[in-house]
């Protein structure tokens, strides 16, 4: 066991590095893709400045002055904006405005993302277009049919549109770290210790030096199986808690069951493919025919998994995928890491359906680890 934690003991930090970071970065995207660090509603304060700024332009009209809201903010004689004002809400039993009121709502509306003067071009358009009818149809113009037309004529369907507004962006963003970003070092890992734990010391010869010592075969396999549990799970396990780290410092509140079902299905997933890798190690007595058979089929998984995030409901919704791509997680042990069932876990209604995925998963790996352990002990060594 000594042996096998000093021979990978900088391919399994880097890995672990690697992972962290990751899972960092994506916690980061993922709230500034959610709009969680600006959760402030501006609706009320965006209406209410609105108000003032549709009294100012119909003001404007009525009396051919120039009144706007940076002249307003400009000026330290706001006379004329209590006048125009206070005469506007004497007209309107539901109107109370003042200069107070409209410096608070552009003050308000100045925090936001956006920004004051968005919120302006924006009432512009809208003003414009709110009195206007079609010059063939006589219906009446708007902004939101107007932009709908325009994404039309680009070739972007407005349900495009409607369907990106409504998709569940935190649901995405988790695909895409599990079964891509934080599997690449993972199964990096696995595969080049996997390798080195057996076949590699067969095929080198080391081997025949460890056994003719009184260690026994079975000690052997039992040992390299072990490390090929134990580091997997440190690995996930460091994840997963700088997962809870980044969570509570970045959105604020740390979601512990689901993570922790996430993170645990994570790690079922590495074993089965970790597994694998120790099958081939212990069948071959080539390194390269192990990396042929454990690399490659977990490779193979890999691109299965990236193919077939492509086909899954979110990519579609978006217009970057296609549905048929999503066969592609039939191919692969990944498509058993249901993270959508399992990102149920906490909530009020759990999906249950990951259950049987997972024992799956635990017989893929147990079976390899049993089946490997067994094989090395009966097959000829090359001395």
């Amino acid at each position: 066991m000594k042996q096998s934690i000093k021979t990978n003991k900088v391919l399994f930090i880097a890995c672990t590095l690697v992972f962290c970071m990751m899972t960092t970065i994506i916690t980061f995207a993922g709230n500034r893709m959610g709009g969680d660090s600006d959760s402030v509603d501006y609706t009320d304060a965006q209406t209410e400045f609105y108000s003032y700024l549709y009294v100012l332009a119909s003001y404007n009209e009525m009396a051919g002055t120039d009144l706007s809201y940076e002249d307003f903010s400009e000026t330290d004689d706001q006379t004329q904006y209590d006048a125009v004002f206070e005469m506007m809400s004497a007209q309107s039993e539901e109107l109370d405005l003042s200069s107070e009121g409209f410096k608070a709502s552009a003050y308000t509306l100045s925090q936001s993302e956006l920004g004051l003067d968005a919120y302006i071009s924006n009432f512009e358009y809208v003003y414009a277009l709110g009195s206007v009818q079609g010059c063939f149809s006589g219906e009446d113009l708007d902004v939101e049919t107007m932009m709908t037309n325009m994404l039309e004529m680009m070739g972007v369907s407005s349900d495009l549109v409607t369907n990106m507004s409504e998709m569940d962006t935190s649901a995405m963003m988790n695909q895409m770290y599990f079964t891509v970003m934080c599997l690449l070092p993972i199964l990096l890992f696995i595969i080049f210790a996997g390798n080195s734990l057996i076949v590699d010391q067969v095929d080198k010869g080391s081997m025949a030096y460890i056994l003719s010592t009184p260690t026994k075969r079975s000690a052997v396999a039992i040992t390299q199986a072990v490390y090929m549990v134990v580091a997997p799970l440190i690995m996930v396990g460091c994840a997963f808690l700088v997962k809870l780290a980044a969570c509570n410092a970045i959105v604020g509140e740390v979601d512990v069951a689901k993570y922790a079902a996430l993170y645990g299905g994570l790690y079922l997933l590495t074993e089965a493919m970790a597994g694998i890798c120790y099958l081939a190690s212990c069948i071959f007595n080539r390194s390269k025919n192990a990396l042929a058979l454990g690399g490659g089929l977990n490779i193979w998984f890999f691109i299965c998994s990236l193919l077939g995030m492509f086909g899954s409901e979110n990519m579609v919704t978006m217009g970057m995928g296609v549905e048929e791509l999503g066969r592609f997680n039939r191919l692969s042990l990944v498509g058993l890491f249901d993270i959508d069932a399992l990102g149920t876990v906490g909530s009020g209604a759990v999906d249950t359906s990951f259950v049987p995925k997972l024992i799956a998963l635990v017989v893929v790996a147990v079976v390899c680890y049993v089946a490997g352990a067994v094989r090395f002990q009966k097959k000829d060594l090359p001395l």
